[in-house]
Parts: structure tokens; sequence; C-alpha cells
């Protein structure tokens, strides 16, 4: 069994200690900053999705279409490829900026708001705006707007 969870799980007791467990039993459990979809693949053969990806809780389909579980295969590879193995130190890139840093800017960039960033990265608005005013305070910057040059500057964006 393989297994992707987003990098703010870490911050979480329950759930170190269940990617503890499950590690234990012989399961490969890696993070990213952000996950394209939430799934799960049986077998190869049998693929579970979110009714509405926004809301999880709405459910579950079933898809079993040879076409559809190839297409999820493949989503999941590359994410799995992408990934840190569980427990692994945070690195930083070149820019001294941490996957999960790089993907809020990126986030942000978009135009997502700090609170639909957050709920992307599975972190509370209060954690998004902390490490923004990290970010700003690394370069220097007085608001988010004075920051957008250096950050452009150094290779952030």
């Amino acid at each position: 069994m393989r297994t992707v969870y987003l990098d703010s799980v870490c911050k979480d007791r329950a759930t170190v200690r269940h990617a503890e467990w499950l590690t234990g039993l012989g399961c490969a459990v890696r993070t990213v900053p952000a996950l394209p979809l939430r799934m799960m693949v049986i077998d190869r053969r049998v693929a579970l999705v979110p009714i509405d990806p926004a809301n999880t809780r709405k459910g579950a389909v079933q898809i079993s279409s040879p076409g559809v579980i190839t297409a999820l295969l493949s989503l999941f590879e590359q994410t799995w490829a992408d990934a840190t193995p569980f427990g692994a130190p945070r690195e930083r890139d070149e820019q001294g900026l941490t996957r999960q840093e790089q993907e809020l800017l990126r986030l942000l960039g978009q135009g997502y708001t700090d609170e639909a960033a957050g709920k992307h990265l599975g972190l509370s608005l209060r954690t998004v705006r902390r490490m923004m005013a990290d970010l700003m305070d690394r370069l220097g910057a007085r608001s988010r707007f004075e920051a957008g040059l250096p950050a452009g500057r150094r290779g952030w964006l």
C-alpha cells in the first residue's frame, strides 16, 4: 500500500501516529504540499473519488472504467514521484523556500484567497497568514504588494 498525505498532516499528532503505524506495517507514506485530487485506487481496478472535490463529506463515486483508472493511476504516480517520504526533514530550495511556501505563493499568485489557499494546503487561515508574514519579513516588505517585486526578483514567483 502507498499513500500520499498533505505536508500539513505532520502537525496533527493523531495523523502522525496513524502514518507511523502504517509505515510499521510496511505501507509507504509520502507527503506533498497540495493534492491534485483525493482518491483511493484498489487493485488497479476500482477507484473512489469525491463527488465534490471541494467538499469530500458529500461522498464518493466508484469508478471502474479502465481508461479513467489508467488516468487516475498516472496522476497518482506523478504525485508520488514529487512527494517526500513521510518524516523526512523539510528541505528548502536554493531560494530558501519550503515546498509548502512555494505552493502557497503559487496559489496566491493564481488569485486564491488566504482562506482558499489554506483549504487547498490543509492549513488554517491563521497558519497561512503566519507563513505570509514570515515570507514578507524575509523579503523586508511591509505589505503583500510591496513583497511582490522582491519575490519576483528572487525567482519566488
